[in-house]
């Protein structure tokens, strides 16, 4: 899993410019602002590092007196044997380093001592084996030895890992591993910017610090602890992370602790706080590198902020890698939804039962309990007005109150084309409340703590410096660092997965309404790309949006215009496009070089799109078509199904809910017993029996629609007007399914 998330996004620093990048640092006065899509450099910064060089002389003397190389075992021994003696010789650099210190007590590392563990951890990421890091640093505790470690403790008293330890003898090996480590530091803390990892190599008595960030994975030089310089660069690195005073001096979000968070207000001059409660998690992804996309329901307490925070845990909506997610999501989906009755949304006041979590994996999972965020543990992190960035907002912003429900999302995105410019804003903005689309509310970039945007880009190489800093692990490479920024998206909108669907009839009119959100986006230049369960909701009670119009309406969409109003298409909406992180405008997208990247969530991607050999193939109105008919023939299959309607003998459903979830021509296969097999309510439920000919039908117009797409030339398809004509065409065929079959 980490090796093709990781790909070849692996950098080398000298221990001195990696110190600098984990240092604790302030903005200059006199440093320029950054623009949304500009790169962040160190040169804006003052580096409390750069002002402890006689205190590192110092630690670095009294740390090489006390002959720390002595508890190095010798090299030939084995791996296990190295562990006391390594976790030794780091604690001896601790003390050191913090003895040398000046206002070492107000350090938020004071604290930290390394132990040996190697034993599974208490909890994980479920579905995926338990890890067993070889050693840990951790804070305030002190005693011979550890008796627990979570990566998220549920309880005061259990012990959180600050900084995962590994040893291992090869470099390959270790960066794999310690990516699972990050991954679940990740999971714990979902915001933070980065994830410090300490590797040993035993066989050479080498260390490295690495960093894991959301665009790959940047390490430290080898330094050898046998020979003065890697033992001064060792204590170098350890006093980078001692200058941390602050939660965001470490890379966490001053102004959110995974319960609260604190968003600046859209009202122009308006600099007070607005505190807000986390209420569930709607969308999770479980990644090291990549957007990492984290959707919240919030709420606005109706008095005084924080007086009515929730109670009990949170459990995040375990997903597995970049835009993989849907594969345990769905399968979990069911279990949950009898906990919570809502489908994908999560109540932060249950947590997912043990049995639950089995039935839902089909395995029993005893060895590793699910990473949760415990909400009172939370809350003991006081959150902060940390002056943001709001970049985008609509021109008819609408402001929240006390009492109100709304949508944050949180993504770690890389700018598009020549200007590196950021896409989903500008879709949110443009399209605010549409049919079918969102209210935006505002966008913004994040700043963990005041004059610091939250980027990656300390910790990527400059551009001078790209290739003499790539650590090639796994064969060369040309690919240019990812630089990521964290975005942060307002939206005036809340709704539930469309496996929650009452019935058929409100799943095809919330399918209706999406599309037809889907529709407004191009109409605007914009194509979503990644058209998914997580990305197309529903609400039960009809939210008002602007009245659904074609501005000078050519001969195919006056068509489509009619059809919407047979259809009672008008300013009552129940299904939604949300998330536009993989859009791309129209407006560029033809201009841009194009190097064979594909997007969107597997299970839902067209198999024109999934096809290895289609190479520098451009996603079209047609796979996002194709990504409409999977996620609802999803939605179908994993519908929680009443008792009356559940099938006798589950052997069938469950073979055809394994097969979405599977390889792409397992889903194929899936598809083609939907559409070619005449199905029993007693083997697959009463509603996708009921939904069969609706599928059938409408998988029967996209194959027509594909044919017709295909047979354009393919250089003639590439341009805005293609793209144009496909959509109208595309969505006016689906229109005549739903219209024809009197589904509405």
């Amino acid at each position: 899993t980490m090796r093709p998330e990781l790909n070849r996004q692996t950098w080398e620093f000298d221990y001195k410019l990696l110190a600098k990048a984990l240092s604790a640092k302030t903005r200059k006065s006199s440093a320029p602002p950054v623009g949304p899509e500009q790169v962040d450099t160190l040169k804006n910064y003052d580096l409390a590092i750069d002002k402890l060089q006689s205190q590192i002389d110092k630690a670095y003397k009294s740390f090489a007196g006390q002959k720390p190389e002595k508890s190095l075992v010798k090299k030939e021994r084995l791996e296990r044997e190295h562990y006391r003696g390594f976790i030794d010789f780091m604690n001896k650099g601790i003390n050191s380093s913090l003895a040398q210190l000046p206002e070492a007590d107000k350090a938020l590392y004071r604290d930290l001592k390394f132990y040996v563990w190697d034993k599974p951890t208490k909890d994980g990421i479920e579905g995926a084996q338990p890890l067993k890091p070889n050693g840990a640093g951790v804070l305030g505790f002190e005693a011979d030895e550890l008796d627990n470690l979570f990566w998220s403790p549920p309880a005061e008293g259990d012990q959180k890992i600050a900084i995962p330890v590994e040893v291992k003898g090869n470099w390959p090996e270790f960066v794999l591993q310690a990516a699972t480590y990050a991954r679940c530091m990740f999971s714990a803390s979902p915001l933070r910017q980065f994830v410090p990892v300490i590797g040993y190599k035993h066989n050479e008595h080498s260390l490295r610090f690495l960093v894991f960030h959301r665009g790959g994975c940047t390490s430290s030089e080898p330094l050898d602890l046998d020979e003065p310089d890697g033992q001064e660069g060792f204590i170098h690195l350890l006093v980078s992370i001692l200058t941390w005073r602050t939660r965001a001096d470490a890379g966490f979000p001053a102004w959110c602790n995974d319960a609260q968070i604190c968003l600046p207000r859209r009202k122009a001059g308006d600099s007070s706080p607005l505190t807000v409660d986390i209420d569930r998690i709607l969308h999770y992804s479980v990644c090291v590198r990549g957007r990492a996309p984290r959707v919240f329901r919030i709420r606005v307490p109706a008095s005084v902020p924080g007086e009515e925070t929730l109670a009990g845990k949170l459990v995040p909506a375990t997903q597995t890698g970049v835009r993989r997610s849907a594969r345990i999501q769905a399968a979990k989906e069911k279990a949950i939804s009898k906990t919570s009755g809502t489908g994908s949304l999560l109540n932060p006041t249950q947590t997912v039962s043990g049995n639950a979590k089995k039935k839902a994996s089909g395995k029993d999972d005893d060895a590793v309990s699910s990473i949760v965020i415990s909400r009172v543990r939370a809350l003991a992190d006081k959150v902060e007005n940390v002056k943001q960035s709001i970049d985008w907002s609509p021109s008819d912003p609408l402001n929240l109150k006390g009492g109100d429900s709304a949508v944050a999302k949180f993504c770690w995105v890389r700018g598009r084309g020549p200007n590196n410019v950021f896409i989903e804003p500008l879709l949110l903005s443009d399209c605010s409340g549409m049919f079918g689309v969102p209210k935006h509310l505002y966008s913004f970039r994040a700043y963990h703590k005041a004059g610091c945007p939250t980027t990656n880009h300390p910790f990527l190489p400059a551009s001078d410096k790209v290739n003499s800093s790539r650590w090639a692990l796994w064969g060369e490479t040309s690919e240019l660092p990812e630089q990521r920024s964290l975005l942060g998206h307002a939206l005036a909108f809340v709704g539930h997965s469309l496996v929650s669907a009452k019935d058929l009839p409100s799943l095809v009119l919330a399918i209706v309404h999406a599309h037809t959100g889907y529709y407004n986006m191009c109409q605007n230049d914009y194509q979503h790309r990644d058209l998914s369960i997580g990305n197309v909701l529903m609400v039960d009670e009809p939210i008002k949006t602007r009245r659904f119009d074609i501005p000078n309406p050519n001969e195919t969409q006056r068509e489509i215009l009619e059809l919407c109003r047979k259809l009672d298409i008008n300013d009552q909406c129940t299904g939604f496009v949300i998330d536009g992180d993989m859009a791309v405008t129209w407006k560029s997208y033809f201009t841009e070089e194009h190097v064979g990247t594909k997007s969107g969530t597997s299970e839902f991607m067209s198999s024109m799109l999934l096809n290895p050999l289609n190479k520098n193939y451009m996603h079209s109105p047609v796979d996002d078509y194709y990504s409409f008919y999977f996620l609802t023939q999803w939605a179908c299959a994993f519908r929680d199904l009443s008792p009356e309607d559940k099938p006798k003998d589950p052997q069938h459903i469950q073979q055809l809910q394994s097969y979405l979830a599977g390889h792409v021509n397992d889903r194929e296969a899936a598809t083609t017993i939907i559409n070619d097999n005449h199905l029993q309510a007693e083997e697959y439920g009463a509603f996708l029996v009921q939904a069969q000919s609706f599928l059938q039908k409408w998988k029967s117009t996209l194959v027509s629609l594909g044919k017709e797409w295909q047979a354009i030339d393919a250089s003639k398809r590439c341009n805005a007007k293609s793209f144009r004509d496909i959509a109208d065409r595309g969505f006016l065929s689906f229109l005549r399914v739903v219209a024809e079959l009197k589904l509405l």
